[in-house]
């Protein structure tokens, strides 16, 4: 608990300090104004173009993978900013594992950028992938609910942070290989009652294998949720 206060304080006191001062970017040290990269770092990301429509895996021309037409993902659609690539990376590790909550931010507002594009209408609910709490108090944040958080206020999407729940304090995925990630998830996530809502997005930083996520839709439309879509700040394909 105290490590949580301690993140969430950090993270006021940047955001507080950014407004009123220009913050060095985190990639080459330059004054970036007030996000975390400069505008030369961020135009020079990996983004993710075109892609498939189900699991934003990078296609020459948007469409479906031929993976998602074998066999079709739970969700509806994946949204991803960029290929899981250098120096995209050790930006997400940063925000993820060493409380570098600038990124919050950045990464919220190049999210909602993107969805306010988009011809459909835009999910009813955000639900970030939650961590067990043994994992949260490890951790000290949830960075997945800092970004739903964000986007919920540019958006201006209700979040939900407490129905989906995870039940069982599964193995870390990325020291996982195939099946052996799927089974780690095998009802990992519950729900506390039935959502009201018939279209929601699910937050997450990284799609990897896509199991996660997948197992997390599952459990919402088992519990009555018509359409689930995903988020994520990037899109991890070594595995292809």
């Amino acid at each position: 608990m105290a490590r949580n206060i301690v993140a969430v304080l950090t993270h006021h006191f940047v955001e507080l300090y950014s407004k009123l001062l220009p913050i060095p970017c985190f990639l080459c040290g330059d004054f970036s104004q007030h996000d975390a990269l400069c505008k030369s770092c961020c135009a020079d990301l990996p983004w993710l173009t075109q892609c498939c429509q189900r699991c934003a895996l990078p296609l020459p021309v948007d469409g479906i993978c031929g993976s998602c037409l074998n066999q079709p993902p739970p969700q509806r659609q994946t949204f991803a900013l960029f290929r899981y690539e250098s120096p995209v990376n050790h930006c997400i590790a940063a925000f993820k594992f060493q409380q570098q909550l600038v990124f919050t931010r950045l990464f919220a507002s190049l999210l909602a950028s993107r969805q306010r594009q988009r011809q459909e209408p835009l999910p009813q609910l955000l639900i970030p992938i939650p961590l067990h709490p043994t994992r949260l108090r490890q951790r000290g944040y949830n960075q997945s609910a800092q970004l739903a958080d964000a986007l919920s206020r540019l958006l201006t999407i209700p979040v939900n942070k407490t129905s989906l729940i995870r039940q069982r304090n599964t193995q870390p995925q990325s020291g996982l290989r195939g099946r052996q990630r799927q089974h780690n998830l095998k009802q990992a996530f519950a729900l506390h009652k039935p959502l009201p809502y018939s279209h929601v997005a699910l937050i997450d930083d990284v799609y990897t294998t896509g199991h996660t996520v997948a197992e997390a839709s599952r459990c919402l439309q088992q519990s009555g949720v018509e359409q689930v879509e995903v988020w994520t700040i990037a899109r991890a394909i070594r595995h292809y």
